[in-house]
């Protein structure tokens, strides 16, 4: 049966223990993909240097085990203001830390432009990075990163057009911030087609994330990670469901498999077989049919009982796993064959963001200093966020590694625009080497106001001019920049993404 990619599914789920699988157990575990995902198993492969008394080489060895995943994934909030997006664990992984602000605060008497006071004990509310709805009904509704928090002072990393009155309020944040540690580890289940195979990928990290935004193009995502194991219709046996009860002519025996999520049909089939054949004194055989879907247990001794109804641990018997039905013994022959092909669907119905994607107009980008709140009025920006890993090699995994950390973090953009005539502000902060701040503001808007629950902010609060380039695009002259982010003298975060 051809497998099509149409209806495949794609589900993540952070680790407690990094490498260890965990399955997904809810239907807001699910994603949204789009049809450039792409899974790789993948080996170092060894040269076998043995001469074998021939010019051909000898056999190579599998080493280290390398695999990766990539896919794409529009970048937009979840549609509830508030409330992280579905793809939020992505967003941790490569950050390092979220934030959410179920609460929403307002301002206090006495704000100015550039930031002013919230509620006592609120200003915890407002790390660095996170962004403010200003909802001045007055002359319409801001959007804004806070560049740094005092106690309940806020101070933004851009001035707004029109001081707020007091009581204004200023929306939900859902914040992601970089870490130098602990970033979270993830589980990547791809189901492809309708129960046509099951991917996955244990111990994953995101070590890039690309954000592409072109004006009036759908603002996109794409991701690379890369994982420590590999795992093909894999098939996860716990304490519920590791024990085999059978009777092979002299009594009944009771086994158990380790309980691991297993590779593979054939590695669990391998595991049952050596447990049962250990604990007879016959040949027992456990098969998996690649064609049909199927286990087979047999023996080459008398007759073969299967206890799954009446043995010592039916409670928590195997044989649900292999898809035989358990609720009679398998008695009267040597052979049996599962009742029904090992299930490949999609353990829950997946639920999505409700939010639609978002397309680059009516948009804002905010570069240079904080008063600096004109428009750039760019064609296209990039922002790029590396977060390459280091593994921990160890001899004592199957792998060949035991875990991996992330070593370093750059954050990158490329801006291009329409070269203004008379403007050499960027130049000479190029020149000068001056410390820039750079805001992408975007989402949708009602009424010529921003709408809560589906709008984001990208702030890099310190970053540097690093490429100035003038450009033919098609006879109009084009002003091409990048962007470096950096951390300042005090160890603050450099880069900041924030949904309200």
């Amino acid at each position: 049966m051809a497998i099509q990619t149409r209806n495949s599914a794609l589900a993540i789920k952070p680790e407690t223990s990094e490498g260890v699988p965990v399955s997904p157990s809810a239907s807001t575990d699910y994603v949204a993909l789009q049809d450039d995902a792409s899974m790789e198993p993948a080996f170092d492969v060894l040269e076998n240097a043995e001469l074998k008394a021939s010019l051909g080489r000898a056999k190579p060895i599998l080493g280290l085990e390398n695999p990766t995943f990539s896919f794409s994934h529009y970048l937009r909030h979840s549609g509830v203001e508030g409330q992280a997006p579905n793809y939020k664990e992505f967003l941790e992984a490569a950050f390092g830390t979220e934030t959410v602000n179920s609460t929403e605060r307002d301002t206090e008497a006495g704000w100015t432009v550039s930031g002013g006071d919230v509620g006592a004990a609120e200003g915890t509310d407002f790390p660095r990075g996170t962004s403010v709805m200003v909802k001045n009904a007055a002359d319409g509704y801001e959007i804004r990163p806070v560049h740094s928090v005092s106690t309940d002072t806020l101070t933004l990393g851009f001035d707004l057009e029109n001081a707020p009155a007091s009581g204004v309020n200023l929306g939900k944040a859902v914040t992601y911030s970089p870490a130098d540690t602990d970033h979270q580890t993830l589980s990547i289940w791809h189901y492809l087609g309708s129960s046509g195979a099951i991917q996955m990928m244990a111990g994953s990290r995101v070590v890039d994330s690309s954000f592409s935004i072109a004006a009036g193009e759908l603002i996109n995502a794409s991701y690379s990670l890369e994982g420590i194991k590999y795992y093909f219709n894999p098939i996860e046996i716990d304490a519920t469901n590791d024990d085999m009860d059978f009777d092979d002519g002299g009594g009944e025996e009771n086994v158990s498999v380790a309980q691991k999520m297993y590779t593979d049909p054939h590695e669990l089939a391998d595991a049952l077989q050596t447990a049962m054949d250990a604990a007879t004194s016959d040949n027992i055989t456990v098969t998996y049919s690649d064609s049909t879907g199927k286990f087979t247990i047999a023996s080459d001794g008398g007759t073969l009982s299967l206890l799954w109804n009446t043995g010592t641990n039916t409670a928590t018997t195997i044989g649900s796993a292999l898809s035989f039905t358990v609720s009679a013994d398998d008695t009267g022959s040597t052979s049996y064959t599962g009742d029904n092909v090992i299930d490949l669907s999609t353990p829950q119905t997946p639920s999505f963001d409700s939010a639609d994607p978002l397309a680059a107009k009516d948009n804002q980008v905010l570069l240079g200093d904080s008063d600096d709140t004109a428009c750039f009025a760019a064609s296209s920006c990039d922002i790029t966020l590396g977060t390459p890993k280091r593994d921990i090699l160890s001899v004592c995994s199957s792998s060949g590694k035991s875990g991996s950390i992330i070593n370093a973090r750059e954050v990158t953009v490329s801006v291009s625009a329409l070269l203004e005539q008379y403007d050499v502000d960027k130049f000479k902060r190029f020149r000068e080497n001056t410390e820039t701040r750079f805001a992408y503001i975007g989402g949708t808007k009602s009424g010529g106001n921003w709408e809560a629950g589906k709008c984001f902010c990208w702030y890099l609060p310190t970053c540097t001019i690093t490429s100035f380039n003038i450009t033919d695009d098609d006879g109009l002259v084009t002003l091409e920049l990048e962007l470096q982010s950096f951390v300042d003298d005090s160890g603050n975060g450099e880069a900041y993404l924030s949904f309200v």
